[in-house]
């Protein structure tokens, strides 16, 4: 079994009470407030898959009235970080993302028509991986995956037509 490594966003620091409670948690995260002013649980928990370490964690978490926000990841990156993370240059994923190199098909920006454009990790290691044969991780899609559903969650009450969504999410 693995140690797995994740950082939780909660919505505020922990109180006293919250603390304790945390403190009492079968590996016991760390609690710290970044520069941004965002409050995290940084975890080290053996179990055989991140996914299943994320859940337990959470669920602990929120036992103790903090709500989780999202899980840290870094899956919003630049051109220049993209190639930094592989140890290419900016220049040449830029060609790859405008199809001038490669072999095309490089995934889209999150946010087109932006002066500084982000890709997803999770959609651009596997473009990475299958088209250029790199060797890297695959845990990226859980930790985008659990922050879409902790914003979604998020964002429900405020949704009329929740069961639109479920629908969508049913037919996937």
């Amino acid at each position: 079994m693995r140690v797995q490594h994740f950082l939780l966003v909660v919505d505020r620091p922990p109180s006293l009470t919250q603390q304790r409670l945390l403190a009492e948690l079968p590996g016991p995260p760390r609690s710290e407030t970044g520069a941004d002013g965002t409050h995290r649980l940084t975890f080290d928990r053996p179990a055989a898959a991140l996914a299943d370490a994320i859940a337990v964690a959470i669920h602990q978490v929120e036992t103790t009235d903090l709500q989780v926000t999202r899980v840290a990841d870094r899956d919003w990156l630049t051109l220049a970080e993209i190639g930094a993370r592989i140890g290419r240059s900016r220049e040449i994923v830029r060609l790859w993302a405008l199809g001038k190199r490669g072999p095309g098909g490089f995934p889209a920006p999150l946010d087109p028509d932006r002066e500084t454009s982000y890709y997803s990790w999770a959609q651009v290691s596997p473009w990475l991986r299958e088209r250029l044969g790199y060797d890297l991780p695959d845990d990226e899609p859980i930790l985008a995956a659990t922050n879409l559903a902790l914003q979604l969650r998020a964002l429900a009450p405020r949704i009329r037509h929740m069961q639109l969504i479920r629908d969508l999410l049913a037919a996937a």
